[in-house]
């Protein structure tokens, strides 16, 4: 994979839903997130540079046990 990069993130969680929104995920994702971050659980997330990778990164995840694994597109910036 060209680009593979995990955070866990724990206890801290004053600004993971402003950077989750910041990196483009809705702000109703991005609470759900916080929630089961701070019920213990660990988000990670995997950039990739293209679908084939992004179907191996979740493969991985899917067999180390991960739950609730989703994807989503980079949005283009304006030109």
């Amino acid at each position: 994979m060209a680009a593979l990069s995990g955070a866990a993130v724990g206890g801290a969680t004053g600004g993971i839903i402003g950077g989750l929104v910041g990196l483009g995920i809705p702000e109703y994702e991005a609470k759900q997130y916080e929630g089961k971050v701070r019920a213990g659980n660990i988000l990670i997330s995997v950039h990739t540079e293209d679908g084939r990778a992004r179907s191996r990164a979740k493969e991985i995840l899917e067999q180390a046990g991960a739950k609730d694994i989703s994807s989503s597109g980079e949005a283009s910036p304006p030109n």
